[in-house]
């Protein structure tokens, strides 16, 4: 009798556990059908607050860049999904090619304080080194100007000075602002005849030097152990052959000798024969 009892108890616990699995089947159906009803703009603004959980803010700051008595809120975000940064001005987006490693920092920089705009200086570190570009926004998008390895430097009259290591001498690249009649602006190369080096250095091995750069026409030769300058450097592709153009190698430097001699020689040909002289 016992066991009847029980026997019955257990199948309308089981009756009752099925019972309870299909209303909870058939509520949890009817609400997905309701949420598929709700207005658009709901269910965008639902998929939007999922989106902007990926997202983490970095850095933002808020500053007039067109003088148009609007606020502009500069923004950097982390995209933890693609794991890449993004800088926004407004709903203008910037995002370089190369990855990112680190967000270092923005700046507000005025390349031309005679007109209405300012520009962005943005910093940052990538597999590449550290990078520095000048963003240009006008109101609706964002422009990248230039983009360098060293911080560029900025007078406020139109002009831009960029630093690039040449490994024994810094050459200085000037950038002038052009803006069309149309408004568009862009930053443009002046390319000089020849970039001051003025580096010091004693000779290991003596090199000869030309009167022009031709490798034709002998000036003098070194001497071991005298002290030189080399004042100049032509890193244009005028005087090279053309499997020889944009190659380092081949640029050709004026060189001073002790006696006030100057001639010129390329890189390849003294590079091995001189010992330069560290600055304090």
């Amino acid at each position: 009798m016992l066991r009847r009892i029980i026997a019955k108890a257990l199948i309308l616990l089981i009756i009752s556990l099925i019972i309870a699995l299909i209303i909870e089947s058939l509520f949890m159906a009817a609400s997905a059908k309701n949420l598929n009803k709700l207005p658009a703009s709901v269910q965008k603004a639902s998929k939007s607050v999922k989106q902007n959980i990926q997202k983490e803010l970095v850095f933002q700051q808020q500053v007039d860049l067109n003088s148009d008595a609007q606020v502009d809120t500069i923004s950097v975000w982390l995209d933890k999904n693609q794991k890449k940064y993004v800088l926004s001005v407004n709903s203008a987006l910037y995002q370089p090619k190369e990855n990112i490693l680190q967000v270092i920092g923005t700046e507000i920089v005025d390349i031309d304080s005679s007109d209405q705009y300012k520009e962005i200086l943005f910093h940052y570190s990538s597999n590449k080194g550290e990078k520095y570009v000048i963003l240009d926004y006008k109101g609706k998008a964002l422009k990248e100007l230039l983009t360098s390895d060293s911080k560029p430097i900025i007078f406020g009259n139109k002009e831009v000075i960029v630093e690039v290591n040449m490994d024994f001498w810094i050459k200085k690249e000037k950038y002038v602002l052009n803006q069309t009649l149309s408004g568009v602006r862009t930053l443009k190369l002046s390319p000089q005849e020849l970039y001051n080096v003025g580096v010091f250095a004693y000779v290991k091995k003596p090199f000869v030097l030309y009167s022009y750069r031709d490798q034709k026409s002998k000036l003098t030769i070194t001497r071991k152990g005298e002290k030189i300058e080399i004042v100049s450097c032509d890193t244009s592709n005028w005087f090279k052959d053309q499997s020889k153009k944009n190659n380092k190698l081949y640029d050709w430097y004026l060189i001073k000798t002790e006696k006030g001699l100057q001639g010129w020689a390329m890189l390849k040909d003294f590079m091995n024969c001189i010992e330069i002289i560290k600055t304090q």
